[in-house]
């Protein structure tokens, strides 16, 4: 009796560790799809010849980021994923801000930063930003998008 006792024990606890794992690699392989398709159709439309890396951002769209060069030329391609709801963007790395930059006019916003979760490219309104995540002193969530082409701030949510 024992032993059935602790056999289903072990199902109850077993089970939904295996379901829980089965939905993250379903979901991760959709990512890794969704990454590699982005790539091929930026290689197809705008002749990049090697993918750096490919980054997912979902905002006010949804977009897969493709970092890679052509003609020797580090470019970025904001591949939308519901190409009817949003325009591919195409933008030189050169032409635009760096990250470095993005974060420095973070620090010019004088704003209660403890930590930088994340900066990566993303897009408003079909405008390719960079999105900085930090924690506040509070550990609240905050986010503050600079626009790519000029530096200037394009939104600002804090204390989320």
């Amino acid at each position: 009796m024992k032993n059935w006792i602790i056999a289903g024990i072990l199902c109850i606890l077993v089970l939904p560790v295996l379901g829980f794992y089965q939905i993250y690699s379903h979901n991760m392989n959709d990512l890794d799809h969704a990454a590699g398709t982005a790539a091929e159709k930026a290689k197809q439309q705008y002749g990049i010849q090697n993918v750096l890396s490919v980054t997912y951002y979902h905002g006010s769209d949804a977009y897969q980021v493709v970092n890679g060069t052509r003609n020797g030329r580090r470019i970025y391609i904001w591949v939308p994923d519901q190409p009817g709801q949003a325009d591919f963007i195409v933008r030189d790395a050169n032409k635009g801000i760096t990250e470095k930059q993005a974060l420095h006019a973070l620090s010019d916003m004088k704003l209660d930063v403890k930590k930088i979760q994340s900066v990566r490219l993303g897009a408003i309104h079909n405008q390719p930003v960079w999105m900085i995540t930090f924690l506040n002193s509070r550990n609240n969530y905050n986010y503050v998008a600079i626009y790519f082409d000029n530096g200037k701030e394009a939104q600002r949510i804090l204390n989320v």
